[in-house]
């Protein structure tokens, strides 16, 4: 049975912070309370949106810039967000190579007209992205709250 919302964690699994994404779904693939339909994005680009296409809802979670304390946790809904959605550094926009990021490609899909209903992006503030697995200790803290926070929020999806 395919899950009528999925999630979708995007950043680079070798750069500190930026690998957000990655470890808020390995917190995620421990969930036994109903099934997850977990997406690892890698570094946002064209591939996203065959993600997002055919889809009700998505829940995406992303490393961001936009000027706050390291691990602070922001959801923003498009199309109330739409400005911050634009305006923010998305890491995966950053180590995207074609610098087509988060925004560009949420941008792309509402244009195509495949842009879920409900689409909700957790921006985790970063810290320090550098090469190797260390993280800053804020970012660290905000994994198991933002895997919390999306458990509450499929939950209702996954049983209808």
């Amino acid at each position: 049975l395919l899950s009528p919302i999925k999630i979708i964690g995007l950043g680079n699994i070798v750069r500190g912070d930026d690998a957000i994404g990655h470890l808020v779904l390995q917190e995620l693939q421990r969930n036994d309370q109903f099934p997850l339909s977990l997406v690892n994005g890698g570094i946002a680009g064209l591939n996203l949106l065959y993600e997002l296409e055919g889809m009700d809802a998505v829940i995406l979670i992303d490393a961001v810039s936009s000027q706050s304390e390291a691990g602070t946790i922001h959801r923003l809904t498009i199309p109330q967000d739409w400005g911050k959605i634009r305006q923010w550094t998305w890491s995966s926009s950053v180590t995207s190579t074609h610098a087509f990021g988060l925004g560009e490609a949420l941008t792309l899909a509402e244009t195509l007209g495949i842009l879920p209903p409900q689409t909700v992006i957790y921006g985790i503030e970063l810290g320090t992205v550098t090469i190797g697995n260390s993280m800053s200790p804020g970012v660290e803290e905000s994994i198991q709250t933002v895997a919390t926070q999306i458990i509450a929020e499929a939950g209702p999806f996954s049983h209808a």
